[in-house]
Formats: C-alpha cells, structure tokens, sequence
C-alpha cells in the first residue's frame, strides 16, 4: 500500500466526503487497521469533517499527528546514506509533525572518522514534500528549507575557508555577521552575498525564476545573465529575475507574506489562484486542473497552514470562490460552480 503521508491525507477526505472508489476504500482500510494510531487520526477526521473543527481542540488532533509524524521521522532516519565517490556526501530528510526538523551542520553526522577524510565532507539538508527542514550552520547561521528544496555545503571547509551555500529551492536564511567572511547563497540564476543579514532565495531548478525577499539588513545580488550590474537590495524589497526574457523587476512587499512558510503558513494578499496551486502542488505533490483555464486568475487573499489536510486546503478555496473540486488519485480539477 502506498502510505505517503499525503496521499492517506487524500484517501480520508474522499471516503468521508462519499468520493472514493472501492478500491480506495478497501486500501484506507487497511491502512486504518494496520495500526492504533491510523485509526485515532482517522475517527479525528471524521469528527473534524462532521462538526467542524471548532468541537475538536486542534492541539489534540495535532498530537495524533505527531505520533504519525514521529514514527515516519524514524523510517525516513533509516534513509540517511553515503556515498562513497571522490567527495562524500551525507543526505539528510528532516521531517516532523509540524513539520520544523533541526539538524546542527556537520555536528548531526558524527565522528568524520567514521566516514572518510573530513576534507572530502559535504553536507546537503533535504525538505521533503509538505514539510519545512531547520539547520544551523556551523557558523551558527539559521537557515529554513521549504517543501521540496535542499541546501548543500562543504562540512569541512565552511567557516574556515568561506561560507556558501547552494540552493535549490527555496530558503530563508538568518546569517550569523561575519565581515571578514562573507556569506554567498549560489543559485543556478544568481548568487546572494551577505555579511549579516536575513533574507528569503527561491530558484526552483528548471524554473527559469530568480526570487529574492530582504527582510532585514543588505545583500548583494549577483546576476549571472543579462550582463547587469551587482544590485544591492534594502530591507522590504523583492526583486523577481526571469531568465528567460532578462525581466528584471523589484518591489516594496511586506516582507512577512513572502517568509511566513517557515513558521508552517502560507500568506496570500491579493494572488491569483495560480500563484495559490504552485505552492499547493509543492505541499502536497499534487496536480491541478484548471477548468476553464481563465479560473486561475481569480484573486485569493487568506493563509493556509502547513498542518492543513488536502481536504481542508480545497475545502477553504471552496467557501472563498465558490470553486468545485475533484480529486482522482494524485490530481484535483478544480471548476466554476454552475
């Protein structure tokens, strides 16, 4: 049985709300019937489902949550592999109920000798879908790794010979000052140099956009393509760079809305419903359909919580919009209520 997180999160909403196939039914119940705690968090929902979740105190379904949380934090534990290659490489996938997962650099691996030559140390933090991974750098530099990003460093070298980063993904970070040793994020678009200061980086691979949120201090962007200038950025200013037409835009924002996913929210002021089902997709591994395609740019303003189901997520943009769903397996069709 497929037991992604996510996808039983599917499973419940479609049999309690009379969507789900046969099949579906027989495999949540099996799920259900594997273990004590599937069947807690499972009559939770459908109490949640039935009376709202006004009649359910939220820190008691979050405990049946955690307990889930917990023990998938275990399997995924059991994943953590070397690489024995000319460079070592140390995967980590930091998961939690909330899910705020905290690895400290180099210190989480143990003992280099167990491994090979601390020279050939690099470190990569993991985020898997839905969750939000926290490190702490050697360097004591914070830094948050949305759903699905990874950050990757040198274990041996960072603090000693310099401090960079590279990202895929999204993160923020909040940088221990250091002016002799400047801090750089690497992106495959631009490059992010800093000395101290916090500040947000999204460059999803194959995406084509640059994004960079300051929410205090300075930084220094370092555009790799369209022959521009270094641009230095000040607090409250997000700058978008697309590499595909050279676009360069930069904007006053309220710095809260573009960094509020690392506390498990998501901040929506004034988006459209494409700008909402990106970060959907992302959470929960799942595909949109739009129908008619124009739905997309209906305006959403609201937040969403990381600890939401599928179901409650769909449920919130129905009461907004008045948008119908779907779901089939992994996919949801979203439509115009007649």
């Amino acid at each position: 049985m497929n037991e992604n997180k996510k996808y039983i999160d599917i499973l419940i909403g479609k049999s309690i709300s009379g969507n789900a196939t046969s099949d579906e039914i027989k495999e949540l119940r099996e799920w259900v019937a594997s273990a004590e705690n599937n069947h807690l968090l499972f009559e939770r929902s459908k109490k949640v489902w039935d009376k709202g979740d006004r009649f359910i105190p939220a820190d008691a379904i979050q405990q049946d949550k955690s307990r889930l949380g917990m023990e998938y934090n275990r399997y995924l534990s059991e994943k953590v592999k070397r690489i024995r290659r000319q460079s070592f490489i140390y995967k980590m996938a930091a998961i939690l109920a909330f899910p705020v997962a905290l690895a400290i650099g180099l210190y989480f691996f143990g003992a280099p000798g167990n491994f090979g030559s601390v020279s050939e140390q690099v470190c990569e933090v993991i985020s898997p879908k839905g969750h939000v991974a926290k490190c702490i750098l050697p360097d004591g530099t914070e830094v948050w790794v949305n759903t699905g990003s990874s950050i990757t460093y040198d274990a041996s070298g960072f603090n000693q010979n310099n401090r960079e980063v590279r990202l895929e993904g999204e993160a923020y970070f909040e940088v221990t000052s250091n002016k002799k040793k400047p801090f750089k994020v690497i992106t495959p678009h631009a490059d992010v140099r800093v000395t101290g200061t916090a500040f947000n980086v999204v460059a999803y691979p194959g995406n084509g956009i640059f994004e960079a949120v300051l929410a205090e201090g300075s930084v220094q962007l370092q555009l790799k393509s369209g022959n521009r200038k270094d641009l230095e950025m000040n607090p409250g200013q997000r700058v978008i760079f697309n590499t595909t037409n050279q676009d360069l835009a930069i904007q006053e924002v309220d710095a809260n809305i573009y960094t509020s996913w690392r506390n498990g929210e998501l901040l929506f002021k004034d988006a459209t419903l494409n700008d909402l089902i990106n970060e959907l997709e992302r959470i929960y591994d799942i595909q949109f359909h739009l129908t008619p395609e124009n739905l997309g740019e209906f305006r959403f303003r609201g937040m969403f919580s990381y600890n939401n189901n599928l179901i409650e997520a769909l449920e919130k943009i129905k009461r907004t919009s008045g948008i119908r769903y779907y779901i089939e397996n992994k996919e949801v069709w979203l439509r115009e209520s007649n």
